[in-house]
């Protein structure tokens, strides 16, 4: 599964609009890309894959960031 637009391999689940209700009945889903946005509709098998890669915790070559503020209760640092 490739981006049309960009040849990108990431992907995410789109919402749904009112639009998509003909592509679901052909069972096709709504992605969007995330490299350059774009959004395209895709099997609803290769959706589901891009659903289970994000949940996963990871993307094929590239990194997830975490949150490693820490915030102080004992206010400001002088």
């Amino acid at each position: 599964m490739r981006c049309p637009s960009c040849g990108s391999s990431h992907f995410r689940l789109s919402r749904l609009r009112f639009s998509d209700l003909f592509h679901l009945f052909l069972l096709r889903y709504p992605v969007r890309c995330r490299l350059c946005r774009e959004r395209s509709h895709v099997s609803l098998s290769n959706a589901m894959r891009a659903r289970k890669s994000v949940h996963r915790g990871h993307l094929k070559g590239t990194e997830v960031k975490q949150n490693t503020e820490v915030k102080s209760t004992h206010g400001p640092v002088p």
